[in-house]
């Protein structure tokens, strides 16, 4: 099977992913430090930079687990050993129609 020619598949989802990745992180960082920031306890300035570090740390350290819980404990990708552009598709498009801060 030529992989070269779902390149394009790979990057958009990747792109998109990065994007809901982030927005997903801000409206985390909003819920946690909006009333710490608001009464005053933290700067604005502090909160971004705690956010970015432990929103950083907790991806890095349990984003695995997320993948794996994904790959063994919802959706058997054996089933599209045959058809990996379909698993690709199927990966990507509800990402293009998720609606951002909800």
């Amino acid at each position: 099977m030529d992989m070269d020619s779902y390149l394009w598949m790979v990057i958009l989802g990747f792109i998109i992913a990065f994007v809901l990745a982030f927005s997903v992180g801000a409206n985390d960082v909003a819920n946690s430090f909006g009333t710490a920031v608001g009464s005053g306890v933290v700067t604005l300035k502090q909160a971004c930079i705690l956010a970015s570090i432990f929103e950083t740390l907790g991806s890095m350290l349990l984003g695995a687990k997320v993948g794996e819980t994904i790959r063994k404990g919802i959706i058997d990708v054996s089933l599209y050993n045959e058809t990996v552009p379909v698993l690709m598709a199927g990966r990507s498009a509800p990402w293009s129609g998720r609606r951002s801060g909800s």
